[in-house]
């Protein structure tokens, strides 16, 4: 090696330029340091240029594909940004979704436990409701209690509820409510028993003794409000003045009241809807020794007797022809009560009602009704029930019952019609009649003009030939 020159890249050549091989040889030369002598020799760069794969035998790979690692550089760290490794998790969210879902399974049983349990709370509170209301599958209990004039409904169910005989005062309050049974409960001492229903235990109070005797009255077709008072009074089934409450006003009880409408005007709301027809009531023996004895319970039985009859007797087909008229059923049970009072049989009632609904179809020329009768409801019952000094105050009352006076039909009915006046109102006669008049012996006139209607009341003999 010694003299030897070496060429750009740093290997030994011969004088003639030429690469000195042995001098390479030796150069690449490396003594094991294993202690064994023998030297290990690396091949020149440029007769190897490829080594054997260590994974595919026979295949070969360039050596200059082989890059080292590039040296860290002090400026620049080796990994800034190192990727940090992810915990591991997975076992703890499953206990975590194991601890949920025992969670849910928990919650759900609560509630559904809950559910059970208000269910069967609700039911047997439905149970002990009906009990009490009925009085059935309950432990015969017997109690005295006393009722005055003092006590409200409120007063009377503490004290069912304080001797034992109901357990929910408040249900038995709702029910006394909505029977419309607030009102009537007389003074006495009363034996009640827990098994009694509602309905019985309201009858009782309301009945101060148990009357056995009877009278058979008989309602005439006709009749007004007033009237029908006095010949129960006179009867010993309750006073007039009692009586008079349960048609001055509205029940809201029956299906026909949907048809009344009541105003300012009406002398009575329930007017013309007492059903005339023979009934049989209890005669109160304590009238008779005490004229003030309160009979407002046996009122009302009496006046509700009356009216239950007159829904009874009022069929779908009725009010399907009075909307075929084009009349409310209280507009034709007010002309029913008009042509009761005016005609005597089927045959006229048909013809005067004839008269009158040629006259409401015509109120350009005949705006008034003009019937007589109307004046004598006036003068028998509104105005003796007018307080002295008042008449103006009613004056509005008067007029609007005065078929003389308002246009077309009055206010309201003024008696009690029969089943034949009421007919005779939904079907009148086909005629061409706007007069008619009757006789003292009770022959009708009628007439289609004013000079034959003229003609008409000197032949009746009511008025003489000029």
């Amino acid at each position: 090696m010694d003299n030897n020159n070496f060429d750009q890249l740093g290997f030994p050549v011969n004088d003639d330029g030429n690469e000195d091989f042995g001098a390479t040889r030796e150069m690449n030369s490396i003594h094991d340091t294993d202690g064994t002598g023998e030297y290990h020799d690396i091949a020149p760069r440029d007769r190897f240029t490829e080594l054997n794969s260590a994974d595919e035998p026979g295949s070969t790979r360039m050596m200059d594909s082989i890059q080292e690692p590039t040296p860290p550089n002090a400026e620049y760290p080796e990994n800034p940004n190192p990727v940090r490794k992810r915990r591991k998790t997975k076992k703890k969210k499953h206990q975590y979704n194991h601890t949920r879902t025992m969670g849910h399974i928990f919650l759900g049983v609560v509630l559904s436990v809950a559910a059970i349990c208000a269910g069967v709370f609700c039911a047997w509170k439905v149970i002990v409701a009906l009990q009490d209301y009925t009085g059935m599958a309950k432990r015969s209990h017997e109690a005295t209690i006393v009722i005055d004039d003092s006590m409200n409904v409120d007063d009377i169910a503490d004290t069912l509820y304080d001797n034992g005989i109901i357990q929910m005062p408040w249900l038995f309050k709702s029910y006394v409510n909505y029977a419309k049974e607030t009102e009537g409960f007389l003074d006495g001492e009363y034996t009640v028993n827990a098994t009694m229903s509602y309905s019985n235990i309201i009858t009782l109070l309301k009945t101060v003794r148990t009357y056995t005797n009877t009278v058979t009255i008989m309602i005439p077709e006709g009749s007004n409000a007033q009237q029908i008072g006095k010949l129960l009074e006179e009867n010993y089934v309750c006073r007039a003045k009692d009586f008079e409450n349960f048609y001055r006003t509205k029940l809201e009880k029956y299906d026909f009241e949907e048809q009344i409408k009541v105003s300012e005007d009406r002398f009575y709301a329930l007017e013309g809807y007492l059903f005339p027809d023979t009934y049989e009531f209890y005669v109160i023996d304590d009238l008779k020794d005490n004229p003030d004895f309160d009979t407002t319970q046996y009122a009302k039985q009496a006046a509700e007797k009356m009216y239950a009859n007159f829904e009874s007797k009022i069929t779908r087909s009725m009010y399907a022809r009075a909307t075929e008229l084009g009349m409310t059923f209280d507009q034709v049970i007010t002309l029913a009560s008009i042509i009761q009072k005016e005609g005597t049989n089927t045959d006229n009632m048909e013809n005067i009602s004839s008269v009158f609904h040629n006259r409401l179809e015509d109120q350009y020329d005949f705006p008034h009704l003009q019937s007589d009768t109307t004046e004598y409801y006036i003068r028998d019952c509104i105005e003796p029930s007018i307080p002295n000094g008042s008449r103006d105050l009613y004056q509005n009352i008067i007029d609007a019952y005065d078929t003389y006076v308002c246009d077309g039909l009055p206010a309201g009915p003024i008696c009690s019609p029969g089943l034949d006046a009421i007919n005779a109102a939904l079907y009148p006669a086909e005629t061409d009649y706007y007069y008619f008049l009757s006789s003292s012996d009770g022959v009708f006139y009628y007439a289609n003009t004013a000079e034959k209607h003229e003609q008409n009341i000197i032949d009746a003999a009511l008025r003489e030939e000029d």
